[in-house]
């Protein structure tokens, strides 16, 4: 099955789940995602809320799956049930609205947090080992981080120690 064109799902799903109030946002599959099937990415606004920015689906989960319509319609109606939430309520998370919106979009009164894919197939194997200089943390990645320039130097986020890296074999 080839792979469907979510910027058209976007808008149909739009207007039949949410009468259109969800502003216009870029719906696009994302290469790197391997860890969930989709996520809805936001920004506060000047008032102190939040806006729904972009709609990202994992391009190599549903690759692997063969693109079945159903499954990404429904991640994708999640997704949207984030961003509609967001711009309406400024509300973030799995909260008992969102649990109501998707049931009434649904017609499934269950637990509408987590999708039941398994995404160990698509997932990277983390080959990259990492060394806190400062605090000690030792832990793997699965690829090297952008780097900034030809001398970056990699900061641990929790205590700002140097980090070391290097691949493993």
């Amino acid at each position: 099955m080839e792979r469907p064109n979510l910027q058209r799902m976007f808008l149909k799903l739009n207007a039949k789940h949410f009468s259109f109030e969800i502003p216009p946002i870029p719906v696009v599959w994302n290469r790197r995602l391997t860890t969930t099937a989709g996520i809805c990415r936001y920004c506060p606004t000047p008032s102190g809320g939040y806006a729904p920015k972009e709609i990202t689906l994992s391009e190599k989960l549903f690759r692997s799956l063969g693109y079945p319509l159903d499954k990404v319609e429904r991640t994708l109606i999640h997704e949207m049930t984030h961003a509609y939430l967001l711009h309406k309520y400024d509300e973030k998370g799995h909260t008992r609205r969102f649990q109501s919106v998707m049931t009434r979009i649904t017609g499934e009164n269950i637990n509408h947090r987590c999708h039941t894919y398994d995404t160990s197939a698509v997932r990277m194997k983390r080959s990259i080992e990492m060394h806190c200089t400062r605090c000690g943390l030792l832990g793997m990645r699965a690829r090297m981080p952008r780097s900034h320039s030809s001398t970056s130097v990699y900061r641990h986020s929790g205590c700002r120690g140097t980090v070391t890296l290097w691949r493993m074999k």
